[in-house]
């Protein structure tokens, strides 16, 4: 296994730049995926890695040796596609060995017929023979080595997929959104599957989705990309947290964060229509401020209501509740995370007041860029800045 690092990828194809300067290191044994929306470069830039694609500008090196020039055959990448890529006329066991064949068989003793007559073709056969029963049994597909790929259920073909990249000992997994064609149980546990494959086996995983739960629950770095940049790339903790950009708060977080237009007031506290809120600036805001409040941020209040408004839509989810509200004056609704029991005084059309956690509120100025230097007003502190 091996790290990888990307310098200054560019990508151009004629007049548009799919890729613009992306920079990345990858650890050995590390697990980062690339999340972004339909279109943003993401699969250009794993195709890359792979050597699939040749960028415009910039390097790659993997294990520390740039692989300019070298073919995708030659940089001992394994690359899983969201299309499977399976032989239907071969056996599982046929399939998963066509990588070990091709890099470890001669052309002789990869004939169908004479191939096993051939000299050292005995030996190898049951070499690989054995690494495929390893690699089947530790996903658990050992019993399906006999059937076709037309037998097996998608997550099975999937399995088939990564046992077929497993074999092969690469200095990197590459994954472009494999789990896009199962439904939504089969994801859910193919996941938990990959995941623990990859602690198995400490190896680096490159995975690709636009799913930001497949990249949240697997990863140990998000990289968020959109218009061919990387816009902030850490722990999945941290990105969901402390995003660097409105973009990036936006993108990532189900239900979507909520983002309202505020004010800096003379005094250096933020205001929301004019009420003046427990958040105070300690430099000024360049453009238009926009305030995120995640919707766990939320909670019905009372005395300290910040916003007042109407309830507009419910959705239960069991365990949870979340409530979209509407607020004279605001074009969108806000969404709020409610406990379940609350879900009988909740009703569509019951007017609420919502207060909100200040600790948690996050800040944009006009170019959409994180402001950090915020302070969490105390209610004490908040009355002697009024």
């Amino acid at each position: 296994m091996a790290g990888l690092k990307i310098e200054n990828i560019t990508k151009r194809f004629g007049e548009t730049d799919v890729l613009k300067g992306v920079s990345l290191d990858i650890a050995d044994g590390e697990f980062l995926s690339l999340v972004g929306p339909s279109g943003c470069g993401k699969s250009t830039l794993l195709r890359i890695i792979a050597g699939l694609e040749e960028q415009s500008d910039g390097t790659i090196r993997i294990g520390g040796q740039s692989v300019a020039g070298r073919r995708a055959a030659d940089r001992n990448l394994s690359m899983v596609f969201q299309s499977y890529a399976l032989y239907p006329h071969l056996s599982v066991a046929e399939n998963i060995a066509v990588p070990l064949k091709m890099r470890r068989m001669s052309n002789l003793q990869r004939l169908p017929l004479l191939g096993r007559f051939m000299p050292g073709a005995r030996g190898l056969v049951e070499e690989i023979g054995q690494e495929i029963a390893h690699a089947a049994e530790m996903l658990e597909i050992a019993h399906l080595l006999a059937r076709k790929p037309g037998q097996l259920s998608g997550g099975q073909r999937q399995r088939v997929a990564l046992g077929r990249a497993l074999v092969r000992n690469p200095a990197a997994f590459l994954l472009d959104e494999p789990l896009s064609n199962l439904d939504a149980k089969l994801r859910v546990q193919t996941r938990a599957e990959i995941a623990q494959l990859h602690r198995r086996l400490n190896a680096t995983f490159i995975y690709v989705t636009h799913d930001q739960v497949e990249a949240m629950t697997m990863s140990d770095r998000i990289a968020v990309m959109m218009g061919g940049r990387i816009l902030q790339c850490a722990s999945p903790d941290v990105i969901y947290e402390d995003p660097d950009t409105i973009e990036v708060a936006e993108f990532i977080g189900s239900p979507k964060i909520n983002i309202l237009p505020v004010s800096l007031s003379d005094n250096g506290r933020l205001a929301f229509f004019d009420r003046e809120l427990d958040l105070c600036s300690t430099k000024r805001i360049e453009g238009a401020i926009s305030l995120g409040l995640r919707p766990e941020a939320l909670h019905l209040a009372t005395d300290d209501a910040v916003f007042h408004g109407t309830v507009a839509h419910t959705e239960n989810l069991g365990a949870e509740l979340y409530v979209q509200i509407e607020i004279p004056g605001l074009a969108n609704r806000i969404v709020m995370r409610a406990e379940a029991a609350q879900r009988r005084e909740l009703t569509i059309g019951t007017p609420v007041g919502v207060g909100f956690d200040a600790a948690n509120a996050l800040v944009f100025d006009g170019n959409g860029q994180r402001v950090r230097r915020i302070e969490t007003l105390s209610k004490t502190a908040a009355q002697e800045v009024a």
